[in-house]
């Protein structure tokens, strides 16, 4: 007789796996508490340790999810279990594996500390999958069965769900496997290993060598170089890392409270640049119990908390009492060890920013010296004969650094500019005396003065213009690929909402008229596709509500058109006017066409004209163009006129 007989034999002889339940509490504790990857997985590869395994295998599909059989499949060489370690054990919800068999009942040269702790990990693959496969053997006592939560949510009158044994597979000498089926997740885009491997290496401590631990995905180990964060962090000019180490620190004296690990700086704010969660993740038993966070520490150098990460181990927080969130990733911070870690860890995050803070500026001031502008700018003083005129203008540069450390000298170069440029013009040098005796501390008083000198006036509307001429430019893009999407040209009217009008500089948004106008005017599909409007634009400009109707831009303003944004404007004009909080309403109603022409008709010439009369203009796209291209040409003129003076007053002086 096959071996395969005699297991279906046996199998036919073993009496149903059985789990008393609570659907709310599996719903809960599955569904809507685990929806991504990496914390899933975690709570297997938490209870591969517990089992004293020394290795996790992990294998995730490459491709997209394309139906039910697709597995997702984790396996470990552990002490695996028998009939009756699932019966008694496994099945039983809420039971609490370190109070019956952790190190902590029974210690041993070999034990280790436990991380599982209420009994329910094993519902957390319920968040992605539908079906979950259990097979596991203990001193040649064989078990599989299958979880299936469909199966359970039929059995939820009576709160008891059955499992039908089944016979082996073959795949499982030692150990558990767990296969993950009717996956929910990833059926529309493949699962990203790399983002999985790193969250599960920055989930745990213990992958490691020297745990005897290790974890492989798709049959490549996970390294300590994967969870080692330090590796990344900034270095300063004198080559020391922006890193504060902790080594069994006391938070709370004669308490036992102590915690370690680090807290460091990275190069850059950008997630998308190093796939590094910014936060500090608090670790015990060798496992993640506090997603990455700041303490909720309020700094006075709050750029500063998007460089800054870390790991702390403060075995405390899962010791005698379970302070850890149902979701074993956050801490339950009413716990007083939590409150006083709390308290800690807000103290720390705040000093570090500060250090932080002054430790850039120090490199900044130092990289200053080393700037071509600003050396040009050192150079070019020393042939002045108004020395206090280079102290503040060399101040105000300074200050520019010391405000901003997290900005690089290459971003404060327009300021230096500014200070090689127009240093030597006699409106700088009458306002220095004001500005040398005014407390350069106070950056907005520093900028309040200058904006009374004309040519830093200038200089700015230089910018804002070339800024302006740059989204000029963005418009005939969108105007030369015949825009149609509703979103593109909305969103950029909204903004930049001087391009229909110059003097406008702040609009704000008015969604609720926008979607009046819609439900009372519907676009009518009889329209020719050219012809339909792309949407409606309402702002609040001032006192006044101002309605824009977009039309594609090659659309022709016809009779038609007019007469209907003669209606809409009257029918907000009357919704304006009905208004019962006149404390944020509107003193008048102006209405703009936008559209590519307009019907070359002598009656829609004259329509126009009356219609100007009451507030509501056409603008057609390229008017649009040349009118905000001649009105800036203006001030980049008086600019460079401005720039070229002390040139011109030089010539003036040798003549």
């Amino acid at each position: 007789m096959s071996a395969l007989t005699l297991d279906a034999s046996a199998m036919s002889s073993k009496k149903p796996f059985e789990m008393d339940f609570d659907i709310s509490t599996i719903k809960h504790l599955g569904l809507q508490m685990y929806s991504t990857l990496p914390p899933v997985i975690g709570e297997l590869i938490a209870n591969a340790w517990d089992a004293n395994a020394k290795k996790v295998e992990i294998t995730i599909p490459k491709t997209a999810i394309r139906d039910d059989d697709t597995e997702i499949v984790i396996s470990d060489d552990g002490w695996g279990m028998s009939d009756s370690d699932i019966r008694e054990k496994y099945l039983i919800v809420g039971r609490d594996r370190r109070e019956a068999e952790g190190c902590e009942t029974s210690p041993s040269p070999f034990c280790r500390n436990i991380m599982g702790r209420k009994g329910i990990g094993k519902f957390s693959a319920f968040g992605i999958a539908r079906e979950i496969e259990i097979e596991s053997i203990r001193n040649g006592d064989h078990s599989r069965f299958v979880m299936d939560y469909d199966k359970m949510l039929e059995a939820v009158n009576a709160r008891r769900a059955s499992f039908e044994p089944l016979p082996p597979t073959d795949q499982v000498r030692t150990g558990t496997r767990i296969a993950l089926r009717k996956l929910t997740k990833f059926r529309k885009r493949g699962i990203v290993v790399d983002a999985l491997r790193r969250g599960i290496a920055r989930r745990f401590s213990v992958i490691a060598a020297k745990n005897d631990f290790e974890v492989v995905v798709n049959e490549q180990a996970i390294t300590i170089e994967e969870r080692d964060l330090k590796r990344l962090l900034d270095v300063d000019m004198a080559g020391q890392s922006f890193l504060w180490p902790y080594d069994n620190e006391e938070i709370e004296p004669e308490t036992g409270w102590t915690v370690s690990g680090w807290i460091g700086a990275l190069k850059g704010t950008s997630r998308s640049g190093d796939s590094v969660d910014r936060g500090v993740s608090v670790m015990a038993r060798g496992k993640l119990v506090q997603e990455p966070f700041w303490f909720q520490a309020e700094v006075g150098q709050q750029f500063a908390l998007s460089y800054l990460v870390g790991e702390l181990h403060a075995e405390f927080v899962d010791a005698d009492d379970d302070t850890i969130g149902t979701s074993r990733n956050t801490l339950v911070w009413d716990a007083e060890p939590n409150q006083r870690l709390m308290e800690w860890g807000q103290q720390e995050v705040k000093r570090i920013a500060r250090e932080w803070s002054d430790r850039r500026r120090r490199d900044q001031e130092r990289r200053l010296e080393d700037n071509e502008h600003y050396r040009q700018f050192k150079k070019r003083a020393t042939d002045m004969t108004n020395r206090r005129g280079f102290k503040l203008a060399d101040k105000l540069v300074r200050e520019a650094i010391r405000r901003n450390p997290t900005a690089e000298v290459e971003e404060v170069e327009p300021v230096i500019k500014m200070a090689v440029d127009f240093v030597e013009f006699d409106s700088f040098l009458a306002i220095a005396h004001d500005l040398v005796e005014s407390d350069l501390s106070d950056i907005g008083r520093l900028v309040e003065l200058f904006r009374e000198w004309e040519v830093v006036e200038a200089m700015e509307m230089a910018r804002v213009t070339r800024g302006r001429i740059e989204t000029i430019r963005a418009l005939d893009g969108l105007l030369e690929t015949n825009a149609l999407e509703v979103p593109t040209l909305h969103q950029f009217l909204k903004k930049f909402p001087w391009v229909i009008d110059p003097r406008w500089t702040l609009v704000e948004d008015e969604v609720s008229y926008s979607k009046l106008l819609r439900e009372k005017y519907p676009d009518g599909t009889e329209l020719p596709e050219r012809d339909r409007r792309i949407d409606f634009l309402c702002v609040r400009e001032g006192t006044n509500l101002v309605v824009v109707e977009i039309k594609r831009p090659q659309a022709k303003a016809s009779e038609k058109a007019l007469d209907q944004i003669e209606q809409y404007v009257n029918f907000t004009r009357t919704l304006i006017h009905g208004a019962s909080d006149h404390e944020v309403g509107y003193d008048n109603v102006v209405g703009y066409l936008l559209c590519g022409d307009v019907v070359d008709s002598g009656m829609v010439r004259e329509r126009i004209a009356n219609l100007e009369r009451s507030q509501i203009y056409v603008r057609r796209y390229g008017d649009l163009l040349g009118m905000v291209s001649r009105l800036h040409k203006v001030f980049l003129e008086r600019y460079e006129d401005l720039k070229r003076a002390p040139d011109r007053q030089s010539t003036k002086e040798g003549a």
